[in-house]
């Protein structure tokens, strides 16, 4: 283990977008990346990509995709959880924290999802019709300091 961080473990669909940007066929929603970019600002977390989307790009793609979009992920998208064929989220999610080569210190799941366990206390739980909210995005500032 070389440094200590915190995480977000993040989802793209009904996260950083909604049903209705989806509909417009845009991958990112100005509000939700706004959320995001609090969440980032207030803390030193590291992020994770744990969405389906993650199997597309890798982690340094992944990373300009984020700023691509605005999003204040420079030097700190840390990597993407691993396809398990048939596992709930949270299982790949708790793999990613065994293999991680950093110590974890504390996390936040930003998801649509709740197939989150063993990890389903650390789930703030986004809807489609309004991706991350501001109200989420506090409480994930408060749960990764």
């Amino acid at each position: 283990m070389t440094s200590a961080v915190s995480v977000i473990f993040l989802d793209i669909d009904d996260v950083l977008n909604t049903l209705s940007t989806r509909q417009r066929g845009e991958l990112f929603d100005p509000v939700n990346v706004r959320a995001l970019n609090a969440i980032l600002d207030a803390t030193t977390a590291g992020i994770v990509v744990s969405s389906t989307w993650r199997l597309s790009a890798s982690t340094g793609e992944w990373e300009e995709i984020l700023k691509g979009a605005g999003i204040h992920a420079t030097g700190r998208v840390l990597g993407r959880t691993p396809w398990l064929e048939g596992a709930p989220r949270g299982a790949e999610i708790a793999y990613w924290l065994e293999q991680a080569l950093v110590e974890v210190t504390c996390y936040a799941i930003l998801d649509n999802r709740d197939d989150m366990m063993p990890c389903q206390e650390h789930l703030l739980q986004t809807s489609p019709e309004y991706g991350l909210t501001d109200d989420l995005a506090r409480e994930s500032i408060s749960r990764l300091h």
